[in-house]
């Protein structure tokens, strides 16, 4: 069905139209209705209807304004204007503006207007099948573009007659004209990031761009490289201060309409497609510099301009692992992000060739593994720490490795904490068996740690985790509570009592008992005596 809308100031008029034919029947449907050209106009751009039928003469904005501000910005809508015969000068008007044809008022009958109507969706029928094939031989040749990039970066550029003879099939030159490279990345804050430029809204981008090409008679060839799009441009008169004025146009229109970043590295322009293997070679490295470029601002750049620094990716490691490593171990998730932080800005800062740094972070996810492997080998997010290094290695920006970095030191740091808890939980349980069946012995914090193989640091700090108390105070607290139940159910003098518990010092085992129960041991005797 195509969509119909009526404008008319005479309610009749518009009541008439809409139940003189079977609009069904003939293909169409009436989606709006408008009193007046202002009116009219907003339906318009609401609809978007495949027919406008207006009147001429209306209050406010008549059918010649509408006419105007429709064909502005639409050349396909069908427009059928409505006239008097006193008002004919106007319908010539309307004619030459844009409208498609007219109809007399007192002419609008069943058989008069089902024939227009016909006529008209026999246009629309044709235009749209022209419109169908026009946008089918584009996505060829885009396919086709696209497809002879591909092969001339397989060939290392090297143009045989076969290439040759695609590139003429397509008329993209390679004799008498000027070439360049470019390689562009769309991102943004929001919606589309760089690892998904091929978004709705990315692709109404890159429209942007190939449209400024277009109107610049810039030829070009290109092809979707993961994050970006690489570019062969060819024109005769190709100048880089004017490519670079046209990206720049780009940007401010991508920046403006869609709140989208551009960022561009561009070659020199140069004359002999035979040159183009060790420029592009050139340019595939200087382009990585992309790599760097976030998703908030716009980079813009002539390869001649780039320079990556090449630190000694050993000494790196040297200076930088272990203390990853340490910020691990000490299970700071915080320290660990920050550590990965402040690599990506220094890094960022000192421009260093993107490949170093993968090699970096491909090497500091390989000491982590080594040092931690134990903790994570049972668990599957990690058994295949290959597919880590396979993402740092095809990783398009160092944000995405910062990203990457960041929730797996998150993840692992889980990791060791949840198995350390597991393991302290065993280890805390031998450790209260054993204090339990030696508590009447002299023991201490050292002949726990001995008997169960830790380290006294170590076991003391869990001991307090998982208890509360540090381990003399649960000893002594242990004691004072068997103390108490001997005092009561036994007529033993105290100085078995401290002996039976593990005391070897009266005095001392009195000064530890007020402290606990607040009471000497007497007063606790007599006062539970006293409650008999």
């Amino acid at each position: 069905m195509y969509k119909v809308l009526i404008i008319d100031d005479e309610v009749l008029v518009r009541v008439g139209l809409k139940t003189t034919i079977d609009w069904e029947a003939n293909g169409f449907t009436v989606v709006a209705e408008a009193s007046n050209g202002e009116q009219g106009y907003e339906q318009y751009r609401k609809h978007m209807p495949d027919v406008i039928i207006t009147d001429i003469k209306m209050p406010k904005k008549d059918g010649l304004w509408l006419v105007e501000e429709v064909r502005k910005a639409d050349q396909h809508v069908k427009i059928l204007v409505l006239t008097c015969y006193d008002d004919f000068a106007y319908a010539r008007k309307a004619l030459k503006i844009g409208a498609d044809d007219y109809i007399l008022k007192s002419e609008v009958e069943d058989e008069e207007l089902v024939a227009v109507m016909q006529s008209i969706r026999k246009k629309i029928d044709v235009q749209n099948k022209a419109k169908h094939v026009k946008e089918k031989d584009l996505k060829s040749i885009n396919d086709i573009k696209r497809s002879i990039f591909v092969d001339m970066i397989k060939s290392d550029f090297a143009i045989d007659t076969q290439l040759a003879d695609r590139c003429s099939s397509i008329g993209f030159p390679l004799t008498g004209t000027r070439f360049a490279f470019a390689s562009v990345s769309i991102s943004s804050s929001h919606g589309i990031s760089q690892d998904n430029p091929t978004s709705q809204t990315g692709n109404a981008v890159l429209n942007i761009l190939l449209d400024q090409l277009a109107e610049r008679t810039l030829d070009y060839i290109y092809v979707h490289q993961s994050s970006r799009y690489a570019m062969l441009l060819s024109a005769q008169t190709l100048k880089v201060t004017e490519l670079n004025r046209m990206l720049h146009s780009v940007s401010h229109s991508a920046k403006q309409y869609f709140d989208c970043f551009l960022n561009v590295v561009y070659t020199d322009c140069f004359d002999d497609i035979s040159k183009a293997a060790g420029i592009y070679r050139d340019f595939a490295d200087k382009e990585q510099v992309l790599f760097y470029k976030g998703q908030d601002s716009c980079y813009i750049s002539n390869t001649d301009s780039i320079r990556f620094s090449e630190p000694n990716i050993f000494q790196l490691k040297k200076e930088h692992n272990k203390k990853f490593i340490e910020a691990i171990g000490a299970e700071s998730i915080n320290g660990t992000k920050e550590l990965v932080r402040q690599l990506g800005c220094w890094f960022e800062q000192n421009n260093v060739n993107p490949r170093l740094v993968k090699i970096f972070y491909s090497s500091l996810m390989g000491d982590v593994f080594s040092s931690y492997g134990l903790f994570l080998e049972s668990n599957k997010i990690f058994s295949n720490h290959k597919d880590y290094h396979f993402q740092i290695e095809n990783a398009e920006s160092l944000q995405s490795i910062v990203n990457l970095l960041c929730d797996f030191t998150e993840k692992v740091i889980g990791e060791i904490k949840q198995m350390r808890y597991a393991s302290s939980k065993v280890l805390i349980n031998r450790a209260l068996n054993f204090i339990q069946y030696h508590y009447d012995e002299k023991i201490s914090l050292d002949d726990v740690a001995e008997k169960l193989h830790l380290s006294k640091h170590y076991l003391c700090n869990a001991f307090k985790k998982a208890t509360g108390e540090n381990m003399s105070l649960y000893i002594n607290k242990l004691r004072i509570e068997k103390a108490k139940r001997l005092l009561l159910d036994s007529d033993g003098r105290v100085k078995e009592i401290f002996e039976e518990v593990g005391y070897s010092n009266q005095q001392y085992f009195s000064k530890v008992f007020k402290k606990i129960t607040g009471m000497t041991v007497m007063e606790y005797k007599e006062s539970m005596t006293a409650k008999k």
